[in-house]
């Protein structure tokens, strides 16, 4: 009684904690068009979206061996030159059993190992006089690491639910060449009378792991996190939660002192004296996003950033970033993550879109640069990791000439905002001849493209040029100029190695160019937005009629993809209602088997006025 009204007290009656640290959104932009999987919203640019995981439930053998299609809850830190990414798993869909906890690390975080099993399936045994019930436990998180201050990497896990049930938490040591130590209880669940598989932590030999542990669990602020999975013990509200409950809380910190906590829901909270006590938790009516989780930290810089789902309902599409410099009130939000494709595989409640975003909790790590890494799930079925660069940008200004030929990785794509799945890479490689570097996107994906999107100068008069080269073609590929919306303005297709189609609305083809086979050719675009009119040269050929605008608007991105537009279709919920179709797992299964192939090069965007009238 006496704890309980210490906790009323410094929380409602102090009135330090009457001070405005509810974190708002203060900008007029916070708007999205539901409509659009992107939200239409501008783009973070030179934001790298990287695909992790891609789950095959007929090839095991091309995702973790195992086929299972559910994978979702990813967390993410850097440890000794080191990404490393936990998620969950389970063979098809949310809270359904057996469930496992499996590890990827990467050196740059664009190339990942195959994932390891870190947490295996936890098997009850419920004897009687005639059977044994084997009852298989699902595996639940909402954390995953913690670096210690004796250089211990650990990794958590929680068979169990989130409804305060379930054995308790596992936790292993991780080493530097990717093995771990033996799995460890680190804290067992009150409520639960079943088989206990596993040690507890304090029973290991070695010293430097049983410090680790308890650094972590006399932390109040980090062990917050572990509160919905044991809420039911006795103990629940001294060790793990000095407010009221909410769901999936993390943190960042802007001193010391002031904490700012993130729920699920539009629920946030703070802290002013270092995590021991908390405001409750309220409310923030100006930022919009539904249930999935929010992400949020502190830069380098000094900046923040909250990475979250910008929508008015419970969409968990798009992805999107905004900023601010004190901590509290943010604006200017823009895209990370705008594509939601096609669900191959039927679900437990498998919603579709990018959601349930992490970051790197602080003090697990921080890679070089000052960027902003984020993992998540995309349909609760693949895993991704996006790459934000900071300080962000949404506009460009001036003219710009990509040769792709300095950048000292083939990642090292500047100022491009990259989509690229596991079978759709974008890189940047050696042109077909050896010559120089170019832009490369690839697609031997069924049900998936490439992308890659570059924001221009938005000017109601310009020129846009490029050189590309067709090594195959399979699906159509595009040269989309968009407004700032991602409205289409012109669009280009090549559908034949030796063929281009300026598209009409209603994606039909109007005019046909020939393209040289085996050869690089140079395509110029000249605009004039006023008029809703473009020219266009392909090679030595050029149009010196006029050609309409798709949409009214002013040209502000080029997009390359290798697949159809698909921004504005409606979501397709299921690939095959939990019917396999024999294959489709396996690249090029309903396709030839080359894949299709762009060489990007020189590319160039500028002012430009004479060549249309006014």
């Amino acid at each position: 009684m006496r704890f309980i009204f210490i906790i009323f007290f410094t929380v409602v009656l102090n009135p330090n904690y009457s001070q405005d640290l509810k974190i708002k959104y203060i900008d007029s932009d916070h708007t999205y068009n539901s409509d659009f999987t992107d939200g239409q919203m501008l783009h973070s640019i030179g934001t790298h979206n990287i695909q992790i995981l891609r789950a095959n439930r007929s090839y095991p053998q091309s995702a973790e061996g195992l086929g299972w299609t559910y994978n979702h809850a990813p967390f993410l830190s850097y440890w000794k030159g080191y990404f490393y990414c936990q998620y969950l798993s389970t063979p098809m869909g949310e809270h359904s059993s057996p469930g496992i906890s499996l590890i990827t690390r990467s050196k740059n975080g664009y190339e990942w190992d195959k994932p390891k099993i870190i947490f295996p399936i936890y098997f009850d045994y419920h004897k009687s006089d005639k059977y044994v019930d084997v009852k298989n436990l699902i595996m639940h998180q909402r954390m995953a690491f913690h670096v210690s201050t004796n250089g211990k990497l650990l990794v958590f896990g929680h068979y169990g639910g989130n409804n305060g049930d379930g054995v308790g938490r596992v936790v292993r040591e991780v080493f530097e060449d990717f093995t771990y130590g033996p799995i460890y209880f680190i804290r067992l669940n009150e409520s639960w009378k079943g088989n206990i598989s596993y040690p507890y932590y304090k029973t290991s030999d070695d010293k430097g792991f049983i410090f680790a542990c308890e650094e972590f669990v006399k932390d109040p602020i980090k062990r917050i996190q572990w509160w919905e999975e044991d809420y039911l013990s006795s103990d629940s509200g001294k060790f793990y939660l000095p407010f009221k409950r909410q769901k999936a809380f993390t943190f960042y910190s802007i001193s010391d002192k002031i904490k700012i906590g993130l729920f699920k829901s539009r629920m946030v909270n703070w802290s002013i004296d270092g995590g021991n006590t908390w405001s409750k938790p309220e409310r923030s009516e100006s930022l919009k996003y539904g249930g999935a989780k929010i992400w949020g930290e502190k830069l380098d810089s000094n900046l923040y950033a909250i990475v979250y789902n910008p929508t008015n309902n419970k969409n968990r599409h798009p992805l999107g970033v905004a900023t601010s410099k004190d901590g509290v009130k943010y604006k200017n939000l823009s895209l990370v993550h705008g594509e939601v494709p096609v669900k191959r595989y039927w679900g437990i409640e498998k919603r579709p879109g990018p959601q349930y975003v992490r970051g790197i909790s602080e003090g697990n790590g921080n890679p070089p640069g000052d960027h902003i890494w984020v993992v998540y799930s995309v349909n609760k079925e693949d895993i991704w990791i996006s790459k934000i660069p900071f300080p962000i940008s949404t506009t460009w200004e001036g003219t710009i000439s990509d040769d792709f030929n300095n950048p000292s990785s083939k990642y090292l794509i500047e100022n491009w905002n990259i989509y690229s799945p596991k079978w759709c890479p974008v890189i940047i490689e050696n042109g077909p001849n050896g010559q120089g570097k170019s832009l490369v996107l690839e697609d031997f994906d069924p049900y998936d493209y490439a992308k890659a999107v570059r924001t221009i100068d938005n000017q109601t008069q310009g020129n846009i040029s490029m050189d590309f080269y067709v090594e195959s073609v399979n699906d159509p590929f595009f040269v989309d100029i968009t407004d700032k919306f991602g409205k289409r303005l012109i669009s280009l297709k090549i559908d034949k190695i030796d063929l281009l189609n300026v598209i009409e609305k209603g994606d039909n083809s109007r005019m046909e160019f020939i393209l040289d086979q085996k050869s690089w050719n140079k395509i110029l675009i000249l605009y004039n937005s006023k008029m809703l009119e473009f020219k266009l040269k392909i090679n030595q050929n050029e149009i010196t009629k006029s050609i309409s605008f798709l949409n009214k608007g002013i040209p502000n991105r080029v997009e390359l993809r290798t697949g159809k537009y698909r921004m504005d279709r409606k979501i397709q919920e299921y690939k095959s209602n939990n019917q396999k179709v024999p294959g489709w797992d396996e690249p090029n299964s309903e396709r030839p088997s080359k894949s299709t192939k762009i060489y990007i090069d020189n590319f160039i965007s500028g002012n430009y006025s004479g060549y249309l009238r006014d």
